[in-house]
């Protein structure tokens, strides 16, 4: 099983080395791009929503680069492997904080906040962290031709992983669609139709993610590794450019005044692609619009 050992070079088609070779071209693009809308959009480089989308979008660089040059054999296989884990690690819970770092302005509830940080955390702790050692140490005593007990707990486990992680991603995006219709009908009255349209962003949002976590799993279960590989980068640019469209808009209409003199405007220091202060890792009061959307719910962690 090469791709999962090391190099596949000499076991691939012209055809298919050309879409591995696109899929970086894709993934490297779109990295590009989004460092260039990450550092148009943030005036002041602080807070978890403008860390984690930097995280993300190395990670994806990392991961799509590293990928290819294990499997062209220009760079040893042992250290890539562990390159690769590493932009693995950043790209996928960095794209699942840029979630839950603006999921504080619809969840009013610390309690929640504070247990969807843990199952990302435990997620990483207790799966991805013991798949990328297997891969590891598939990749330092694995071979091309011989399926080691090491190599079958590895294809197994990823599998595990990726659902996993698809679950744990569409929870986080569908909770934005579930709270914000919930408010989205009294917002309306003070702010109008991009209330409306948001929502609809929202759930676009949610399908988007969905649907290429669900191809992914897809390729990943037809056991084609070479290319879910260098897929997995393509997926996690699209999804975390949408994220940040998306996201923005919402912090943008949560922070804007409407047309009515009862709009719900959060205070200046709250702005979160400017300042500090709208930093869910630390303990504080948190702005948000509830579950009502007709004021503000704090609460101290």
């Amino acid at each position: 099983m090469a791709g999962e050992t090391g190099p596949i070079i000499s076991t691939i088609s012209l055809p298919i080395a050309m879409i591995l070779a696109g899929f970086f071209a894709i993934s490297a693009y779109n990295g590009l791009e989004i460092y260039v809308y990450i550092f148009r959009t943030f005036r002041r480089h602080r807070g978890l929503y403008f860390w984690s989308t930097v995280c993300a979008n190395t990670g994806i660089l990392i991961q799509s680069t590293s990928s290819l040059l294990r499997f062209f054999a220009v760079a040893p296989t042992g250290p890539m492997s562990a390159v690769i884990d590493i932009g693995w690690w950043m790209m996928v819970t960095g794209q699942s904080l840029v979630l839950y770092s603006r999921l504080h302005l619809v969840i009013g509830d610390q309690r929640k906040l504070r247990w969807l940080l843990y199952t990302i955390i435990g997620v990483f702790v207790l799966v991805q962290v013991p798949v990328g050692a297997l891969f590891i140490v598939n990749n330092y005593y694995g071979g091309p031709d011989v399926e080691t007990p090491v190599t079958a707990a590895f294809v197994g486990i990823e599998k595990t992983q990726l659902v996993i992680l698809a679950l744990q991603e569409a929870i986080l995006s569908g909770l934005y669609v579930y709270e914000w219709s919930s408010m989205r009908k009294q917002m309306e009255i003070t702010k109008g139709r991009k209330v409306r349209t948001l929502f609809h962003e929202l759930v676009w949002l949610f399908v988007v993610v969905f649907a290429l976590d669900v191809s992914l799993i897809i390729i990943q279960f037809a056991n084609l590794f070479q290319i879910q590989t260098t897929y997995k980068p393509v997926v996690y640019s699209i999804k975390l450019k949408l994220e940040f469209f998306v996201l923005n808009n919402l912090v943008y209409l949560v922070s804007s005044r409407g047309s009515s003199q009862h709009d719900i405007e959060l205070p200046i220091d709250s702005m979160p692609l400017d300042t500090a202060a709208d930093d869910p890792w630390r303990s504080r009061r948190t702005p948000s619009l509830g579950v009502t959307g007709e004021q503000y719910a704090t609460s101290a962690e």
